[in-house]
């Protein structure tokens, strides 16, 4: 029995150390949320623990060490969920029931579950990638939505924390598709099924959702404008490696915003994507943002889309005139 006393001695030791989060998941009408992915992050330390809600919405975080955490949440349908410092301490148990915004704000339409639909893994047909007369990857096709497998861990310089935390918390109403803007380069594709195009000058993307609503990628070898026009996609081209198009785009302007949160970025923005199909039904993304201005060091991002067999791109359209903005709910 002696050798078990020191044992037993660290295990409460660390149990006097640590401490608890535990609550439940909810969404805008008060209904449990289940299975609801959560991260809380040490502010000192920077490690990760990951729970997830149960079928009743509730979530555990069991002996963290004490200290202050940053909350997040992130579930199909739903806006993601961000809160800073919460503080835990040791020996206790901290309630915190989280509160979920649906995509939809809780009012009719396109809400719930239209985003699980869009943003979730769907059947697609088995085989190799088709491939063109030059022998590379073809990845033309009407592709389901992006889903991110991988977000990353933005590092912003001081002042694009301060306007990321303005912008969430009010409630991302100022994001630029609320009014009619285009939502950005690393938007466009991940809300609604898009197209790609191939030829071996240039590839060419269809929005259904964005305004402009396509984006070329030049494939002929021309180099980027010496002195670029900002705008809002930037100037793209493309080279291959291997299987893999990488394509790489500068000369934005600054008023897009890098994810639904809102993630500033400025006009020194340079954005390179690596695109590889895989096989027939699957399109691999991955984003690297470069901003010095904003970002202490790169910040990588990576998705994958579904093929979309017989679909068509549909219509948008948002007019000058709209309606929404007014009723966008802030802080």
């Amino acid at each position: 029995m002696r050798s078990l006393l020191p044992f037993w001695l660290t295990v409460a030791a660390f149990a006097q150390n640590s401490g608890t989060i535990t609550g439940t998941v909810l969404d805008l009408s008060g209904d449990q949320v289940p299975n609801a992915a959560i991260e809380a992050t040490n502010v000192a330390t920077k490690a990760v623990y990951k729970a997830a809600s149960s079928d009743k919405g509730s979530y555990t975080f069991a002996a963290l060490p004490g200290g202050a955490y940053d909350l997040s949440v992130t579930t199909p349908g739903f806006n993601p969920y961000a809160q800073q410092n919460v503080m835990v301490q040791a020996g206790q148990t901290l309630r915190l029931d989280i509160h979920l915004t649906d995509f939809q704000l809780g009012t009719l339409g396109d809400g719930v579950e239209f985003r699980k639909d869009q943003l979730t893994a769907h059947a697609t047909p088995s085989g190799p990638a088709p491939r063109t007369r030059q022998g590379k990857p073809d990845l033309t096709g009407v592709w389901y939505a992006q889903r991110t497998l991988d977000p990353g861990k933005p590092e912003p310089l001081a002042w694009a924390e301060k306007l990321f935390r303005e912008r969430v918390a009010s409630n991302s109403k100022d994001a630029p598709g609320a009014h009619c803007l285009t939502r950005g380069i690393t938007a466009a594709g991940a809300l609604f099924p898009y197209e790609l195009v191939q030829t071996p000058a240039r590839l060419v993307m269809i929005f259904e959702d964005d305004i402009p609503s396509h984006r070329t990628v030049y494939l002929d070898g021309r180099r980027h404008p010496k002195d670029p026009n900002p705008n809002w996609m930037g100037h793209s081209i493309g080279h291959w490696e291997g299987d893999t198009l990488v394509v790489d785009t500068v000369g934005f302007n600054d008023k897009t915003w890098l994810d639904n949160q809102g993630h500033p970025h400025t006009e020194n923005l340079h954005v390179t994507e690596r695109l590889r199909r895989p096989d027939l039904g699957h399109l691999e993304i991955e984003f690297t943002i470069e901003d010095p201005g904003a970002y202490t060091k790169p910040w990588v991002i990576k998705r994958v889309a579904d093929l979309y067999p017989r679909a068509e791109v549909g219509e948008y359209v948002c007019n000058e005139g709209e309606r929404d903005a007014p009723h966008m709910v802030g802080k």
